[in-house]
């Protein structure tokens, strides 16, 4: 079993990230789509100093792959 650094940027208890989005409407939209496909989810600021503020949708590791596909689907290219 690995053991995480206190404060480590990344640490986001038994969460792990599932998107990353620019802003809390994002967020918001990602959250409630997973939600609707029944994965529980919430949203997260990123703690990197330095760098742009993202938003994380955040999910339990169980869920995590189903959440990338229920995203996927849900994600329109734009065309070219």
């Amino acid at each position: 079993m690995r053991r995480r650094r206190a404060g480590h940027a990344e640490d986001y208890g038994l969460l792990v990230p599932a998107a990353t989005v620019a802003s809390e409407h994002a967020g918001n939209v990602v959250r409630d789509t997973l939600r609707a496909n029944g994965i529980r989810s919430t949203v997260g600021r990123t703690d990197r100093r330095g760098r742009l503020h993202r938003l994380l949708v955040l999910v339990f590791p169980e869920d995590a792959a189903r959440a990338y596909e229920v995203i996927c689907a849900h994600t329109s290219q734009p065309e070219s």
